[in-house]
């Protein structure tokens, strides 16, 4: 056994381990609610790797390794965008953070400026409203609007500027802006 000699399969693991690299980034991007601008760095890593692909794969010595390869990034890639299209990053972040949300939202007082982690959501700002209490998770995204969580118990207020949307029992999406 030669010790010095790269190891046949080294370019199709790094592939599908970059590939690996960017559905999990995508995950936990897509579990914030809003865009980030962190989503305009993940969409130019796939879309390097989507420009390496087929020059790489068409690489006469890579031939025994394309299928596997091809097969496990693809995986990847359905996997990632169907937990994304059903909102499952999110849902689970929520989940894990709701109990120390809603200790929050219940002892809320006023305005605050947080800029502090509760759950693995860092909130940035907590405005405390008549009919509840509503945090502020993604500053401006990439449709220039501010995006987080509201709590509230009753029902969402009419005729606000911020916009609500359902999300779990007595909480709401919101966002705000132009």
């Amino acid at each position: 056994m030669r010790l010095n000699r790269a190891p046949r399969n080294g370019p199709a693991v790094l592939y599908v381990g970059a590939v690996g690299l960017a559905s999990l980034l995508t995950l936990v991007v897509a579990s914030s609610p809003g865009l980030s601008g962190w989503t305009l760095l993940l969409a130019l890593y796939w879309l390097i790797l989507v420009v390496i692909w087929p020059s790489w794969i068409w690489e006469p010595t890579m031939a025994g390794q394309r299928l596997w390869s091809l097969l496990v990034s693809l995986g990847f890639v359905l996997v990632t965008v169907l937990l994304v299209k059903v909102d499952v990053p999110l849902h689970v972040r929520f989940a894990l953070s709701e109990s120390s949300l809603e200790r929050h939202a219940r002892s809320a007082h006023a305005e605050e400026r947080e800029d502090q982690w509760w759950g693995l959501f860092h909130v940035n700002y907590v405005e405390k409203i008549p009919e509840g209490t509503i945090f502020l998770v993604t500053d401006i995204g990439l449709d220039w609007l501010s995006h987080g969580f509201a709590y509230l118990p009753d029902k969402p207020p009419v005729g606000e500027a911020h916009r609500y949307e359902h999300f779990k029992g007595p909480w709401y999406r919101w966002s705000e802006g132009p």
